[in-house]
């Protein structure tokens, strides 16, 4: 297949942001077996990182993202609100698109990321496909569910508005719109009901993510991800505040590791206290990961699918967490990992893990296996594979009957 790969994010590794993520992962699987383009919007210091996707793609067109102003912002936001149409990098981006089509005859467009979706000229007479990951209607509500500022409340309750429409305008515009998880799916079916949804989960690169022979901190407990989103702030203050005293009393000299990029105010001041032990902006975070004892997730809220559990389970770290942090795992509780209700289950759960080591290494490897079983970027580009095989016979059906209606017309 020849496929044209529209990005809103630069994708490479190692990187932050789900769109680099899932491309850097996708592209140099599938590209073993089809010819990619990537057009890309360049962000932050994407730049520099050109050439290593390069190495996987027949062409890379990039397009940077210009500061706007206040003006350009709101025609911008005017527009995507009436037409499902930003304004931003949209001549370029439409150029790029029709140019590359034009020059290649893609059979399938991959669209990642719903800005960029709503850029994409609607005529090009091929299959298209949007990966939007995650129901941002949904992820919005979530957020205003934790403790943020006016201002970020303010945002997020605009664009719990804003996308219902916008979405409604630019869904349907695709064959199919992906996302990671049913609960999001179920979502959108709903808001979107015009729209053709599929469920293609996240994956983790399991031989990055692997276990690591490496000596364990004593009692150590460990949580990882982004320390500067709302969700992970209020998963780490509640368990140090809520969990974590019970198991001390029980476990005097027990540590928990924060560990990831950007903490916050809150995270830093959590890594005063004496059994808090915070580690920031690590270039590789794996060695932090697989020193711990038990990998501990009291996150409530989030859509889509938490990298942070696959990659835990991935380096064969036994899980304790709530239902939230589980939400769009394929995973049995129990056997996988465990699932708490309560700040009094969570504790409970964690000091048996602790105290039954054999019981902790059964549940690491299940989770183990069941990534690698369920979860590789491997099996997620098959999965790609299908579907684009299934929108293109889905689209050249339609060009048939179309063609057989017109012979019957004449």
């Amino acid at each position: 297949m020849n496929i044209g790969w529209i990005s809103s994010s630069l994708p490479y590794l190692p990187s932050r942001g789900g769109f680099r993520i899932s491309g850097a992962n996708l592209i140099p699987r599938l590209s073993r077996r089809h010819s990619i383009d990537l057009i890309s919007l360049l962000r932050d210091d994407d730049e520099r990182h050109v050439d290593w996707i390069a190495n996987y793609c027949n062409s890379v067109v990039t397009i940077p993202v210009r500061n706007a102003t206040l003006l350009r912002r709101i025609a911008g936001s005017v527009s995507g609100y009436a037409f499902g149409k930003h304004l931003r990098c949209l001549v370029e981006l439409e150029s790029a698109v029709r140019s590359g089509f034009e020059s290649r005859r893609w059979d399938v467009i991959h669209v990642e990321g719903g800005f960029v979706g709503g850029l994409i000229p609607v005529n090009l007479p091929t299959a298209k496909v949007l990966a939007v990951h995650d129901a941002e209607v949904l992820r919005a509500r979530e957020m205003l569910q934790c403790s943020i500022s006016l201002r970020d409340r303010l945002r997020h309750t605009a664009r719990r508005y804003y996308e219902q429409r916008y979405e409604r305008l630019v869904y349907p515009r695709f064959q199919r719109c992906v996302m990671v998880a049913e609960r999001d799916v179920a979502f959108n079916r709903t808001l979107v009901p015009n729209a053709t949804f599929a469920m293609i989960p996240y994956g983790v690169d399991v031989d990055y993510f692997c276990p690591l022979r490496i000596e364990k901190e004593p009692s150590a407990l460990v949580f990882h991800g982004h320390l500067g989103y709302p969700p992970n702030i209020q998963a780490a203050i509640e368990f140090a505040d809520q969990i974590l005293p019970v198991i001390l009393r029980e476990v005097p000299n027990l540590t928990f590791h924060l560990v990831g990029a950007s903490p916050a105010r809150e995270i830093r001041n959590l890594a005063l206290r004496r059994e808090i032990k915070l580690s920031a902006d690590l270039p590789d975070l794996r060695s932090a990961l697989a020193s711990a004892q038990v990998y501990v997730c009291a996150l409530r809220y989030g859509t889509g699918i938490k990298n942070k559990i696959l990659e835990a389970m991935a380096m064969q770290l036994p899980i304790v967490g709530y239902r939230g942090s589980m939400a769009g795992i394929e995973c049995t509780p129990g056997r996988d990992l465990i699932v708490a209700n309560t700040p009094e289950e969570f504790a409970i759960a964690v000091l048996d893990l602790l105290r039954r080591p054999e019981r902790a290494r059964e549940l690491a490897q299940a989770g183990r296996k069941l990534v690698e079983t369920k979860y590789s970027w491997a099996s997620m580009a098959v999965a790609y594979e299908s579907l684009y095989q299934e929108v293109i016979a889905e689209r050249n059906a339609g060009r048939k009957r179309e063609a057989l209606d017109n012979l019957v017309e004449v």
